[in-house]
């Protein structure tokens, strides 16, 4: 007949399911812990598309690097940005007898295939607007203009600097 299990013998099966069951509760909370850090580490690692926030950003530095040169001047800047963010994509580049053609790098396939995002090229800066609280200076007004010009790589023709006295 059948064999007869003793209560030693069932008492170690036991053990080995609850051991199985632990095992198996770890391997889930590890994979959930894990995906819920991928999620918040993508989250802090893609940068702020908000060209707002960009142009802030430039306001601060402007406003930072000409109080050196304006002296006791006091400081406000305006930048205006043409567009916002342009994505950059991997392409691949294929001579032929005939020329060479471009392509876009894909992964994946099918429905899940996308373009291999490489970064993101700031939005262009269209202007700057530059207003010193002091006395008019020439020297000054030059040399600003200067320094914004080779800061930011834009043309001296898209900075305006105007004087406002003191009150």
């Amino acid at each position: 007949m059948g064999e007869k299990t003793t209560p030693k013998k069932d008492g170690k099966i036991l053990i080995f399911i609850l051991i199985g069951l632990l095992g198996l509760g770890l391997l889930l909370y590890g994979s959930i812990a894990s995906s819920k850090k991928e999620d918040e580490s993508a989250a802090a690692s893609e940068p702020s598309l908000d060209p707002d926030a960009y142009a802030e950003k430039i306001e601060d530095e402007v406003e930072r690097i000409c109080k050196g040169v304006a002296g006791g001047c006091s400081v406000d800047a305006v930048v205006s940005l043409s567009g916002g963010y342009r994505a950059v994509y991997a392409s691949d580049s294929q001579s032929s007898g005939t020329g060479y053609k471009n392509s876009m790098v894909l992964v994946g396939s099918g429905s899940s295939e996308g373009a291999v995002l490489v970064c993101y090229e700031n939005p262009e800066i269209s202007g700057i607007g530059i207003v010193l609280s002091c006395r008019e200076d020439e020297r000054v007004k030059r040399d600003v203009i200067a320094l914004v010009s080779a800061a930011f790589s834009i043309g001296t023709n898209k900075i305006y600097v105007a004087f406002s006295p003191q009150s």
